[in-house]
């Protein structure tokens, strides 16, 4: 991963990622090449993160969530994270529709799409 940034008259701004493979390594410097692009680029080894890829399975999937586990939900609605958490109390799977999960937190019941749910502790 190549790290860049925006910089102005009051500092650095925000930093930028991109994902890239190093094709040629020079004595302080790298040629990187960003994934699905032609163009070749270089910059120094130390704006670099080197990622290792090859002790990840690919196989494995995220846990199906069952009733009374504790779980949470993350989701952008319209530009803004919506987070939820708490005890999976319900699970609604109409055909046709998102299956939907209802969350207690506390008193409080809030509803989520199955989907976006992880689990926390099983039950």
């Amino acid at each position: 991963m190549a790290v860049g940034s925006t910089v102005t008259n009051e500092g650095q701004l925000e930093k930028h990622r991109v994902l890239a493979e190093v094709v040629g390594v020079g004595m302080v410097d790298v040629f990187l090449k960003e994934e699905g692009e032609r163009r070749v680029f270089s910059m120094p080894k130390t704006r670099c993160i080197l990622m290792n890829d090859r002790e990840v399975n690919t196989e494995e999937n995220t846990i199906t969530p069952r009733i009374g586990d504790l779980v949470m939900s993350m989701s952008d609605r319209f530009g803004t994270l919506e987070k939820k958490m708490g005890v999976l109390v319900e699970i609604t799977d109409v055909p046709g529709r998102s299956k939907t999960a209802k969350i207690l937190k506390g008193e409080k019941t809030e509803f989520a799409s199955f989907d976006t749910l992880i689990v926390l502790e099983r039950n």
